[in-house]
């Protein structure tokens, strides 16, 4: 039952780190191009976050932690996350003053979330038998709130930055991004 707690919180950690944005990606050739990008950044969180919710789910049973459950999780989290990473790394710069500095930004916070996760499927893989799950969940939490640094270090920083509100207003003015400027 402890086990299944802490696959739970991990699951749920990654969750939180992706709830960054939320909604569909709706970019028409209407769309200003920032808002665009903006849809696209906050579109790709969300698919992340719901991909990870689902992954999570699958552990609300407490007879579903096993070995081969873990590391199917992981997979699934990987699979996930390097679309996230794909995703991010594809954006480019957002068409502003600060653009170059949100790109760097945005390719650290996909470098970083690919390393944790390819930690955290190496991490499952490790797992050989059940007494070595709560090492495994520890390691897996720690990575998991990497990710949840790194994605609130880029939302710092594309604030930061955007001393011009360009993005703010995309951002604002963009329903896929409607949680993240509520937040």
């Amino acid at each position: 039952m402890g086990r299944a707690l802490s696959l739970s919180l991990f699951v749920a950690t990654l969750a939180l780190a992706a709830a960054g944005c939320g909604g569909g990606s709706d970019t028409s050739s209407t769309v200003d191009p920032t808002e665009a990008w903006a849809s696209d950044f906050c579109g790709a969180i969300t698919t992340w976050k719901t991909d990870l919710e689902s992954t999570k789910s699958q552990f609300s049973d407490a007879s579903n932690l096993s070995e081969g459950n873990l590391r199917s999780a992981a997979s699934d989290v990987q699979d996930s996350t390097q679309t996230l990473v794909d995703t991010l790394k594809g954006l480019g710069k957002p068409p502003t003053g600060s653009g170059q500095q949100v790109e760097d930004s945005v390719d650290q916070l996909a470098t970083t979330v690919d390393d944790e996760s390819t930690k955290i499927q190496d991490t499952a893989n490790g797992v050989s038998n059940l007494t070595e799950l709560p090492g495994a969940v520890s390691t897996i939490l720690s990575s998991a709130a990497a990710m949840t640094s790194a994605l609130s270090q880029t939302v710092q920083t594309i604030q930061d930055a955007d001393v011009n509100g360009e993005l703010k207003t995309a951002f604002d003015n963009t329903p896929d991004c409607a949680d993240l400027t509520s937040s």
